[in-house]
């Protein structure tokens, strides 16, 4: 999948584009850390999100939590442009 088709499929669920923008900011994130910044009290809804964004191939498990792949990098640095056009 191209950059553009996954910073639509970001876009078009907010929760899971602010997912996706934590853990490329941050860095690894567990699941727990990801639940309490969408301030959900369930589990699912974080969990599906983050298998979309690794069936994708925007985000990888790593011993110290989930981070970003080569390819969600450049979705990430993409979307900060698409954002800063935006915002002028």
């Amino acid at each position: 999948m191209g950059v553009h088709q996954d910073i639509r499929w970001l876009k078009n669920n907010k929760d899971r584009a602010d997912l996706f923008v934590l853990v490329a900011k941050r860095g690894p994130a567990r699941v727990r850390e990801l639940r309490e910044f969408l301030g959900s009290d369930d589990w699912w809804p974080v969990k599906v999100h983050i298998k979309d964004m690794v069936d994708r191939a925007l985000i990888e498990e790593t011993e110290d939590g989930f981070k970003t792949t080569d390819s969600g990098e450049k979705v990430f640095e993409s979307l900060k442009a698409v954002y800063d056009i935006e915002s002028v």
